[in-house]
């Protein structure tokens, strides 16, 4: 009796394996196939299919099976391929920036439900970097002083949300911003003067104080401009082809993922400390910067 009792236990794993398995078929074939779910991560060299597809995966295969939705990953870097992608591919939830959301909400139907707090960032915050060597720097006080400037940045794809909500409207229309997916390449090559360097960098706050504290690197630059906290990357609906993804079932799940091990470790992976709820006042008043209001 106890052999066949040790078989059936020894099972159990196969079998559970198995259920989940046609669990996930039978809804796939219920909901007409995988619903696109949108990861994107506007200038991050590592926000592709190929390299992060697979760790998304591990976030929408939990929240599918909760929602008994079946969702297929599609992470993207680039703002327009996404809105691109989404018009054609009938996405039904995303995390995306919140450039994105602004630039792209209204076409798309979006509806902003949570906001995402990365592991170790108190506040989402960019700073504006510039050579410490006074040769290289323009004259006067203030980030006004830095019309025109060449500015390096990975988010140069969002240039409205860039020159709107980050810097406030104070470089207008005038700021030239350079796209890169290297933010260490170009911080370094600011710090030696490189004949490609940009005049500035806009690096993420989190980012900026690893490179600050380095002590070749950070005594050759200097912070010339410090953002407002901004929102945060934002969990979204999309309109009207969310049917059957119900938008206080969905928070109850994500908001809840750091209850389980295994919503724990699927966070970790990502990088994530946890789902919370949106500023409603923060992203009302980017909003109307972005506007210009």
């Amino acid at each position: 009796m106890m052999e066949k009792n040790s078989s059936v236990a020894a099972r159990m794993p196969l079998l559970q394996g198995i259920a989940f398995v046609l669990l996930s078929a039978t809804i796939a074939l219920a909901n007409g196939g995988p619903r696109p779910f949108l990861f994107l991560k506007t200038g991050e060299k590592f926000a592709t299919q190929e390299t992060a597809g697979s760790t998304v995966k591990g976030l929408t295969d939990y929240i599918g099976q909760k929602l008994a939705v079946s969702f297929e990953p599609k992470v993207m870097n680039d703002p327009a391929k996404a809105a691109e992608f989404c018009e054609t591919g009938k996405s039904v939830v995303g995390i995306v920036t919140p450039g994105f959301y602004m630039q792209y909400g209204k076409m798309l139907g979006l509806e902003p439900v949570l906001e995402t707090r990365r592991e170790g960032i108190a506040a989402e915050r960019y700073v504006l970097v510039a050579s410490d060597n006074p040769k290289r720097s323009p004259s006067g006080a203030g980030l006004e002083a830095w019309r025109g400037a060449t500015i390096a940045t990975t988010i140069a794809a969002e240039q409205r949300y860039v020159l709107g909500v980050v810097l406030q409207g104070k470089l207008g229309e005038d700021a030239r911003l350079k796209s890169t997916v290297d933010i260490e390449g170009a911080v370094f090559n600011l710090a030696d003067g490189a004949k490609n360097a940009a005049d500035a960098v806009l690096v993420e706050e989190g980012a900026w104080k690893l490179f600050e504290g380095d002590p070749e690197l950070g005594p050759k630059l200097k912070v010339i401009y410090r953002s407002d906290e901004l929102p945060r990357a934002l969990v979204v609906l999309f309109g009207g082809n969310a049917t059957g993804v119900k938008a206080e079932k969905l928070k109850t799940v994500l908001k809840a993922m750091n209850d389980s091990e295994e919503g724990k470790t699927i966070l970790r992976n990502m990088r994530v400390q946890s789902f919370v709820d949106l500023d409603k006042e923060r992203l009302a008043k980017a909003e109307a910067l972005f506007l210009g209001k």
